[in-house]
């Protein structure tokens, strides 16, 4: 049976994804079903100097998790950055925002099944790379995820 699942990262929880000064990408496991579909996706840089960035959200770690090293995630895992995609990448500029919606203008529901573990032990996460081109003070990104799935989360 599918449940609706949200997960958020804002700074009034103190939860807000953080990349370290100096580095240039960061990926994060976000905890969520190990398959279903994602209506909505939100992501804005919350503190730091304003600047553009690229983001990925992945079916698979095909970047460093955890890492912030500056390292290609093509490089990091065999698998493709386009082969792992739940969505096309998405460049945000200097200042704004990243707001996706399942609908007809967004192309959504995006489906996924995470490409890792197996059917009786599956991975319960999707994984959030950000690129960014500076980052001399840090960067603090507030991100919502929704959609649906099956199985638990921890």
């Amino acid at each position: 049976m599918s449940k609706v699942y949200s997960r958020k990262f804002v700074e009034a929880d103190s939860t807000q994804l953080y990349l370290p000064a100096g580095e240039l990408n960061q990926c994060w496991a976000v905890g969520f079903p190990p398959s279903g579909a994602i209506t909505r996706l939100i992501v804005r840089q919350s503190a730091g100097t304003a600047v553009a960035f690229t983001l990925n959200l992945l079916d698979r770690a095909a970047c460093d998790v955890g890492s912030g090293e500056s390292v290609s995630i093509e490089s990091a895992d065999p698998v493709t950055r386009s082969m792992a995609a739940i969505i096309p990448e998405q460049s945000v500029t200097s200042g704004s925002e990243l707001a996706l919606r399942a609908g007809v203008a967004d192309g959504g529901p995006w489906t996924y099944q995470n490409r890792e573990g197996s059917f009786s032990v599956p991975v319960r996460a999707i994984y959030l790379h950000v690129v960014v081109a500076a980052n001399a003070d840090g960067k603090e990104f507030e991100v919502t995820i929704e959609g649906f799935g099956s199985g638990e989360v921890n």
